[in-house]
């Protein structure tokens, strides 16, 4: 496997730089996200507990997951701007839950360069297919 060579550099990152990405949040998602982290809660699981038990209508995504979907706008910054970064932390608050069957946008925005280190922290807003805000946070990444 041949990896391509990336001429990014940090110092050319542009602030306030976006990207953006949607994704299905339903129940196979759901499943497969259950199953790759081994937890099975209910309410995640099962759309006729989540009813007869909680306010929602049906089950919901897993929060970490949530968080998770940030990964995908994340590559196609790192794409366009020919850098590798790592990760080294992650913060996010749950505004509303994610109901099986929603569509998620996640946006991420480059807010602060730090030049002494060379890291990079982004804010992050998930919204649903009715423009209600799910999730807001930030990472910090290493640019490489």
């Amino acid at each position: 496997m041949t990896i391509e060579s990336w001429t990014g550099t940090y110092e050319s990152l542009p602030l306030g730089a976006a990207e953006s990405s949607s994704q299905l949040v339903d129940g196979a998602a759901i499943d497969a996200f259950a199953g790759a982290i081994q937890s099975f809660n209910p309410i995640h699981m099962d759309g006729d507990w989540a009813r007869a038990n909680t306010p929602f209508p049906d089950r919901i995504a897993h929060g970490v997951m949530t968080t998770a979907l940030m990964s995908r706008p994340l590559v196609q910054f790192c794409e366009r701007y020919k850098i590798r970064t790592a990760l080294l932390s992650t913060s996010s608050k749950y505004i509303r839950p994610v109901i099986a069957g929603d569509t998620i946008t996640t946006v991420i925005r480059l807010v602060e360069k730090i030049d002494e280190r060379k890291r990079i922290r982004f804010e992050i807003e998930s919204t649903n297919q009715h423009g209600d805000v799910v999730m807001v946070g930030e990472m910090l990444e290493q640019a490489l």
